[in-house]
């Protein structure tokens, strides 16, 4: 992973996650979720600084990106389909 200033393309930081990941990241509610072929998702904080806010497993791994609904994450595993939402009102989770 690499963060990079938009406008000037200047790097704030790269870092290896570990994995292997054909599903899109995705942003919301301040951090970025990844998506990985064995399962885990990796949280990270969107910033200027490397933060590893948590990391997630469903044991079957992702091949497909993740789809949105208000504050719920639909997500497809190689053999489920799982809706995890917050209740939160500000963001997924």
């Amino acid at each position: 992973m690499r963060c990079l200033e938009a406008t000037t393309g200047n790097e704030f930081w790269q870092e290896r996650i570990g994995g292997e990941y054909y599903a899109s990241p995705l942003f919301a509610d301040g951090n970025i979720y990844c998506f990985s072929q064995d399962g885990k998702t990796p949280v990270l904080k969107a910033g200027r600084k490397f933060e590893v806010v948590a990391t997630n497993t469903l044991a079957d791994g992702f091949m497909a990106s993740p789809a949105v609904d208000g504050r719920a994450l639909i997500l497809r595993t190689k053999k489920n389909l799982y809706r995890i939402e917050t209740n939160r009102s500000n963001g997924v989770p």
